[in-house]
């Protein structure tokens, strides 16, 4: 009984991957708010800050006044700068920032790290999780920096 416990309560503090990509790349509003609340509950982790930190920046275009925006998207931003600058070399990380600078509105002013983010994820892609990599190749199809 008590290993189902642990079980059941290590479901309920993760987020899968796969999840989060399939997620993002479909856009609906309740699905990404609704992930964006079962990272926020996941166990704190390096991933989970990353994570959490991108998919607030993807919800900010949901919320209803341009302070509030502004200010979702700067606190997903924080996050997600944090955990790049702590591990540097991880793809993953480079990746999702990729992701949200070439789609963030140019108004924010966030596409410093677009082509040298694009050059690391090609170098290193071998390096990251299955998972991660079939999100890389799809997202390189629609990518106008990322070309594999």
């Amino acid at each position: 009984m008590i290993h189902f416990l642990s079980l059941l309560a290590l479901v309920a503090t993760t987020f899968s991957k796969a999840e989060f990509f399939k997620t993002l790349e479909a856009g609906e509003q309740a699905n990404i708010v609704a992930l964006e609340k079962k990272i926020a509950a996941a166990t704190a982790s390096e991933d989970q800050q990353a994570y959490y930190g991108t998919i607030m920046m993807k919800s900010a275009e949901y919320q209803k006044t341009a302070g509030d925006k502004l200010k979702k998207f700067k606190e997903g931003k924080t996050l997600l700068e944090a955990a790049i600058q702590s591990n540097s070399a991880n793809v993953e990380y480079r990746f999702l920032r990729l992701m949200i600078q070439e789609n963030a509105p140019k108004i924010l002013k966030y596409t410093a790290n677009i082509k040298e983010d694009a050059a690391f994820i090609k170098a290193n892609q071998s390096k990251a999780s299955k998972e991660v990599k079939t999100a890389i190749v799809n997202y390189a199809g629609v990518s106008a920096n990322l070309k594999l």
